[in-house]
């Protein structure tokens, strides 16, 4: 009978776990949370892409005078940075390590 139960306990923490793990990797980003849930309600911005072949520093440049406006607003100058990317940058940006995105200075 208390093997049934440790059993059943075991289970219980088995599921538990599993669906800690699922929601952590739903939440995996490399945005801290205060930047990932900020939302644009704007109209959309039409951003250059970076390729990776040109100079990093000149895209900011052209990506922060695009968001001027928005950059009093410095989380969401970090949100929007990643619609600036092309697919090889993009496949890069994910694939920092979570989380660790806190700020646009971070991100820079």
């Amino acid at each position: 009978m208390q093997l049934k139960v440790m059993a059943e306990q075991l289970k219980k923490l088995t599921l538990l776990h599993d669906e800690k793990e699922s929601e952590h990797q739903k939440e995996s980003h490399p945005f801290c949370t205060r930047i990932r849930r900020r939302t644009w309600e704007g109209e959309e911005i039409d951003f250059n892409k970076y390729n990776g072949t040109s100079d990093p520093r000149m895209h900011i440049i052209v990506f922060e005078e695009s968001t001027c406006s928005h950059l009093r607003d410095i989380d969401m100058s970090a949100r929007l940075f990643s619609s600036s990317l092309g697919k090889e940058a993009f496949e890069w940006f994910y694939s920092l390590k979570d989380q660790s995105i806190t700020s646009y200075d971070r991100l820079q």
